[in-house]
């Protein structure tokens, strides 16, 4: 996130933002996004057809070709070939729109989503860096680790930042689960053997920044070795114990 993005989440934050509006506007962009599932839903069906009725047309035209010109015969199976394959690419492309928008709308309840931009992310890196991480990389949000072919998302942070020493991985909930510490370690053990493959040596430490939690949770967290980020009004804050030792990966 850019700098003047950062500056504009501060202003809105400081002109009245507060956590109950922008858990309005998350219900709000939950609505609108069932909404767009349905019109890509339709949008599938709608393509789905034109093209069965496209290429039915284009066998039978290929067909009756193929019985006055048998020469172009070999020619035009593998035109066909192309076409199905285009057509099934399609397809796909369409549904893995989809599986994104259900994967989104699945964990909505126990995530921040775009509240993270709004509130985290904004002061995210003023925080790290008043206990002396430095850091020097922008934050990225909703980073993705793929596997070696690019076909499968192993595993999501929410807010990504580093420096030429540590990366520090956040993971934003409204609420803490009853597994959600062990799969945000998990999620880092897979950081680490992503970016060992590229020789990058960087220790990884993580965060969880968790919008309701009672004292048993705070001290799961800090437990695990996370450091906690909590709302405290307009803000958020980051209250580290002076017995705290962070897990590094």
């Amino acid at each position: 996130m850019s700098p003047a993005i950062r500056r504009r989440m501060r202003n809105r934050i400081g002109r009245g933002l507060t956590f109950e509006k922008v858990w309005a506007t998350i219900e709000r962009n939950a609505a609108e996004a069932e909404k767009r599932a349905a019109e890509w839903e339709a949008e599938r069906k709608k393509a789905t057809a034109e093209w069965e009725a496209k290429l039915q047309k284009e066998v039978e035209q290929r067909q009756k070709e193929a019985a006055e010109r048998e020469a172009e015969r070999q020619k035009e199976a593998a035109e066909w070939k192309k076409w199905a394959a285009e057509r099934k690419a399609a397809q796909e492309k369409i549904e893995r729109s989809i599986k994104a928008l259900n994967d989104q709308m699945g964990g909505l309840h126990n995530s921040f989503g775009e509240m993270a931009e709004y509130m985290v992310a904004p002061g995210v890196v003023d925080l790290f860096n008043d206990i002396g991480y430095h850091i020097t990389e922008d934050v990225t949000p909703n980073k993705r680790i793929w596997d070696e072919n690019r076909k499968k998302i192993k595993a999501e942070i929410d807010l990504y930042m580093g420096n030429g020493e540590f990366i520090i991985a956040v993971e934003v909930k409204t609420s803490l689960g009853e597994k959600d510490i062990e799969h945000h370690q998990r999620r880092l053990e897979i950081l680490r053997e992503h970016i060992n493959k590229v020789g990058d040596r960087r220790k990884i430490v993580g965060g969880m920044a968790v919008a309701v939690l009672d004292e048993a949770g705070r001290k799961a967290v800090l437990d695990a070795g996370f450091y906690l980020l909590e709302p405290s009004g307009d803000m958020i804050t980051m209250n580290v114990p002076e017995n705290f030792v962070p897990r590094e990966w």
